[in-house]
Order: structure tokens, then C-alpha cells, then sequence
């Protein structure tokens, strides 16, 4: 019997649809893949090594760029100002570099001049390609303006004598007065200038400055005035340098002395290892902890306040003999032998036992501490950079931040730090260098190399004197 009705037809799987949506994901995916390796691929890291916001002729433009991964292709770096544009490099590298740096000067530039006024640095890189991908690019602009004018020096004092080892004072007029400037003594030993107190044009400045004591003979001695944009000027003064050679003394170290000195300095001093040994740990305290405790009484010198802070000539401790000059030459002996060699950079003044030390000037205690070969130690800041130091006391009557005044009681001298007996150890320091102290005991000294030019182009000088004086003059003798 025949079924009589509609045939259902069959059903057919659907190979080609499924077949359409496989590609279709695959293309999606393969899509997605491609703008993700292109949106996330490694692309070059410009830095900018040196800040070039504010460019002088000497101002140098240093790039580093890198990408590790695929390296860099193509560095194009070009400088606009107003609608000139000028090309610093414009590479391509095959093959590509992982590290591409870029250095330029414009003053060794000779295709093309910087101009004064502002300007754009453009840097455009791309890294290698990856696979049939192009390689992804980066960018940097910056904004700087240039200065290429110079600062302009004239010396306004005529004679300059110098003690080595001593100090003398410079006015000079600096344009724009906003430049640094001061004293250049050889390449490294800068005394900085400041404004003349109570003069009327700010360009006017003065610096006292000094021939340090180690600098070889013929040491060039120049006026140095450097912009914010890095531009530096040199004139030379006329100056006469008195050379001086100073004494050499041997010191015969006992293991008495050492048992006294050195396990004071290494219980107040933590950061000093213990080598385990009393001379091994006496040579790392004159050695090292001297050169530290030197740098840091150059810091402070740097923290000084920027005006006169004494009225008066120094003065030297009361009814005080000196056993210890400055500079000298110091020769260190144990059991016969030379173990070390230093310069005592100071005056030792020896009195009674628990003398009453007086502060050389007026100012304000910048320390009263323990500080590791000078012992008990108060330094004064006494304005523009100079300060006094008293090492070896016993005890102390002032603290930090007092102002104290000239003949003002600041404590006791005893025999702490590397002293062998009661004294003052007495240094002054200009702006980090430690020079001779007589010269500040000495009011005529103080009189022709300080008061009388400051009174002759300013008004604020400190009061030591009111004779008039000659500007400057000679040294009668030198000093022994």
C-alpha cells in the first residue's frame, strides 16, 4: 500500500556555510592579529641625554635612540626657526641599528647657524620592518631658545698681590649680571662672585679668591663668567703670585698616641670600619676620614651666608704660641719606618690646659660637634664663603645657629681628634679651600685687600677701618 502524502525532503550538512564562517574567523583573526602586532610592536625610545631647552654655541645636542627588538631603520632630526628649517641628520640604516645616538654642537656646526630666539627640535624615528609589516614610528619635539652672545667681563681693580697659599679680592663688572662668575684658579678651583654690598650697578661684582697652597708654579689665574645657556668667558688680570715652599716635618707615631687617638675617633665615628689592627685603623682615619671631613667642610663653606657677617680684622687666639704652621708638609713615622704623608692645613695654638678659645670674628656656628680628626669642633660662618674652624676642644658654650661675636667665649681647647696635647687646631677656609689664617690676623692686609675696594665701589663694606688706604699694594715681606 502505497503512503500517500508529501515526500519530507533530506536534510544536507552545511558544509560550505561552515566552511564560509571557519574563514571568516580565520580572516578575523588573522586581521586581529595584524592590528594587534601593528597597535603593540615595539617602536623606538627617543631620550633627549642632555637638557637642550636653553641652547648656548657650546650647548651640545645628544640623542639616544634604541629598539632592541627589530632596531631602528630611519632617524630624522631637524631644527626649525621661523620658517627655516635646517637638517641635522637624515639616515637610514641598513641594517637596522639597535642603538643610534646623535650628537651635535652648534658650534662646530658649518652648514648652518643657529640664530638668536627661540626654536623647535623635531626628531622623527621608525623601526625596522617586522614580517610584511613597516616598522612603527616615534616622535619628539622640543622647544628651546638660543643664546649665543657670550657674557661680557671687565676687571675694575688694577693690582692683585697673592701669597701662595693666601687670598686677594677682585671687582669686576659681568653682563648680563644674572651669569655666574668669579675666580678660576687653574681648571677646578672656582671662587665664585657676588654683588658689591651697597653698590649701584648690579654687573659690579667683587670675589675674594685665593692661590691655593698645592697648585703647581705657574697655575693660570682668570676672571670666568658662564650663562644659563652654557656660554663661557675667560679674561685674564694682571696679578703677581708671591711662590712660597713650605716646611716638612716628621711625626714619630707611638703605640701610646695611637692607644689615646684612635679608639675615640672610631667609637664616634660608625662608619669607619674596623680593620682590626691600631695602625691600619690610624692610616684610614688620616687618610680617609681627613679627606672626608675636608670635603665636608666644604659643603658647609658652600652653605655660607651671602653677606659680611664681621665688622673687624681676625683675631688670633690670646697669649697663643704656634707650634704647627700652615701647609705643612707632614711626614708620618712608626717604628722607624714612613707610614704616611698629609698637609696640616691650619694653625696649632698652644696655651694652658682648658684655655678659654674666643671666636676669631664675628658670626653664626654653622657646628659644635664631634667631627673625626679635629675632635670637638665648632666652625663660624662669617659671610661669602669663609668660615673658621676650632678642632681638638674639650668642651663647647655655643651650639648650631648661634650668632656669636668677635672675643666671644665658644668653649675650651683640649687634646681630642688627632691631637697629642692640649691646643687649638685654627683653620679658615675660603669657599672650600683652607688658606693661611695670618692674613685675616693682619689688619693692614685686611685694610688694602678688602676694605679699601669695597669702599671704593660700594658702600656696604664691613667697618675694620676707616683710614683711607691705598687700593691695593705689595706684601712688605713674605711670609714665613
Amino acid at each position: 500500500m502505497l503512503y500517500r502524502g508529501r515526500v519530507q525532503p533530506r536534510r544536507r550538512t552545511p558544509v560550505l556555510g561552515i566552511a564560509i564562517v571557519v574563514i571568516g574567523a580565520l580572516l578575523v583573526a588573522g586581521a586581529g592579529y595584524a592590528l594587534f602586532r601593528v597597535l603593540f610592536a615595539p617602536k623606538p625610545k627617543i631620550v633627549l641625554a642632555q637638557p637642550f631647552a636653553t641652547v648656548g654655541r657650546n650647548a651640545p645636542l645628544v640623542l639616544d635612540i634604541t629598539e632592541h627588538r627589530y632596531g631602528v631603520r630611519a632617524v630624522r632630526v631637524t631644527i626649525t626657526q621661523g620658517k627655516d628649517e635646517k637638517v641635522v641628520l637624515d639616515e637610514n640604516y641598513e641594517p637596522p641599528k639597535r642603538d643610534v645616538q646623535v650628537k651635535w654642537a652648534p658650534a662646530q656646526e658649518r652648514r648652518f647657524r643657529l640664530t638668536e630666539g627661540p626654536g623647535k627640535l623635531q626628531v622623527r624615528a621608525r623601526a625596522a620592518k617586522f614580517g610584511p609589516f613597516k616598522g612603527r614610528g616615534a616622535s619628539l619635539d622640543q622647544d628651546f631658545t638660543a643664546h649665543l652672545v657670550p657674557p661680557r667681563l671687565e676687571v675694575l681693580t688694577t693690582q692683585h698681590y697673592v701669597n701662595q697659599g693666601g687670598c686677594d679680592m677682585i671687582v669686576y663688572k659681568v653682563s648680563p649680571p644674572s651669569a655666574e662668575s668669579g675666580v678660576l684658579v687653574g681648571s677646578d678651583r672656582f671662587f665664585r662672585g657676588f654683588p658689591v654690598p651697597g653698590g649701584k650697578d648690579p654687573a659690579v661684582r667683587f670675589a675674594i679668591f685665593a692661590y691655593p697652597y698645592d697648585v703647581p708654579a705657574g697655575t693660570p689665574v682668570r676672571l670666568r663668567a658662564r650663562d644659563e645657556a652654557g656660554n663661557e668667558t675667560l679674561a685674564s688680570f694682571w696679578i703677581k703670585i708671591f711662590p712660597k715652599t713650605f716646611r716638612t716635618r716628621e711625626l714619630d707615631l707611638t703605640d701610646e698616641f695611637l692607644n689615646k687617638v684612635v679608639p675615640e675617633i672610631m667609637s664616634q665615628t660608625p662608619s669607619l670600619p674596623d680593620q682590626g689592627d691600631l695602625l691600619k685603623n690610624f692610616l684610614s682615619i688620616n687618610r680617609d676620614l681627613r679627606k672626608q671631613n675636608n670635603q665636608q667642610v666644604r659643603e658647609m663653606s658652600a652653605k655660607s651666608k651671602p653677606q659680611f657677617l664681621w665688622t673687624e680684622p681676625f683675631r688670633q687666639l690670646s697669649n697663643s704660641q704656634v707650634e704647627a704652621q700652615f701647609a705643612d708638609h707632614r711626614t708620618y713615622k712608626y717604628q722607624g719606618k714612613e707610614v704616611d704623608r698629609q698637609d696640616h692645613l691650619g694653625y696649632d695654638l698652644a696655651t694652658n690646659a682648658n684655655n678659654p678659645i674666643a671666636a676669631a670674628n664675628d658670626g653664626v656656628v654653622m657646628m659644635a660637634e664631634f667631627f673625626g680628626i679635629y675632635g670637638n669642633t665648632i666652625v663660624i660662618d662669617h659671610g661669602y664663603g669663609l668660615l673658621s674652624l676650632y678642632g681638638h676642644m674639650s668642651s663647647f658654650a655655643v651650639k648650631e645657629g648661634d650668632p656669636v661675636k668677635r672675643g666671644q667665649i665658644i668653649g675650651q681647647s683640649g687634646a681630642t681628634g688627632l691631637a697629642g696635647g692640649d691646643h687649638l687646631h685654627f683653620s679658615m677656609v675660603l669657599q672650600g679651600e683652607q688658606v693661611d689664617a695670618r692674613e685675616g690676623w693682619d689688619p693692614p692686609w685686611i685694610q688694602d685687600r678688602v676694605m679699601a675696594k669695597l669702599r671704593q665701589f660700594g658702600s656696604g663694606a664691613p667697618g675694620a677701618s676707616t683710614s683711607p688706604g691705598p687700593a691695593a699694594r705689595p706684601p712688605a715681606t713674605k711670609r714665613s
